[in-house]
């Protein structure tokens, strides 16, 4: 059956040698995976750029629901980054959430609200020209209400009375900011602070998450 929908590129892998299997979260179908031939040569149909991560898609699929690998018609882009894949802070902050996404993101079972805050996050993240350096920290404190275990007080976080009062006062502000909101405060203490929100997410999941990106972002924000 042929559809569209909307899509975020998560990542691919190389396939044989021309191809790629690229895991897209889509708007209608949840996480899927597509198998895009010939897309690493010059003549191929559609162009290798277009699977950046994050980049954000708009596809005609042909969707089979006994195939755990789809195949993409059409493509083109919903919505074309100005900054996000130029500027190499951006450029790590689009790692660490696809990163995070592809973790925590684990159904073929869509969500459109859930597409949709990921969708505005990205554009928002496109459209600010400075004081972004705790965006991918909002970004996961709002993305848990998605997941069922929203973060609504500094309380929820088990054990952060062990913690010094500048990483306490971080967290309490980061979670009623906006994006846009400009909270300054020290690397060590941002770092500190992303730790105590993945070991969050670790308990509430139950899964061993670790994000290999996060050394990338510690470097590129210090």
């Amino acid at each position: 059956m042929v559809s569209k929908t909307n899509g975020i590129v998560l990542n691919y892998i190389k396939y044989k040698e021309t191809s790629i299997i690229s895991k897209i979260y889509t708007k209608e179908f949840g996480l899927k995976s597509y198998l895009i031939n010939g897309v690493r040569t010059k003549k191929g149909k559609f162009n290798i750029s277009s699977f950046q991560p994050l980049s954000l898609l708009e596809l005609v699929v042909y969707e089979n629901k006994n195939s755990q690998i789809g195949r993409i018609k059409e493509l083109k882009f919903d919505k074309i980054y100005f900054t996000n894949h130029h500027v190499q802070k951006k450029i790590s902050i689009c790692l660490f959430i696809s990163e995070v996404l592809l973790k925590l993101i684990t159904f073929q079972v869509p969500d459109k609200n859930q597409f949709n805050f990921v969708r505005n996050s990205l554009i928002e993240l496109d459209e600010v020209v400075d004081n972004y350096e705790n965006f991918h920290i909002i970004f996961l404190i709002k993305f848990s209400k998605y997941l069922g275990f929203e973060i609504n007080n500094i309380s929820d976080f088990s054990n952060i009375k062990f913690e010094n009062e500048l990483v306490i006062s971080f967290l309490s502000e980061i979670i009623i900011s906006e994006y846009s909101s400009n909270i300054k405060s020290t690397s060590s203490v941002r770092n500190k602070a992303l730790e105590i929100i993945i070991v969050y997410f670790r308990e509430k999941t139950e899964l061993n998450i670790n994000f290999n990106s996060n050394r990338i972002l510690k470097n590129i924000f210090n």
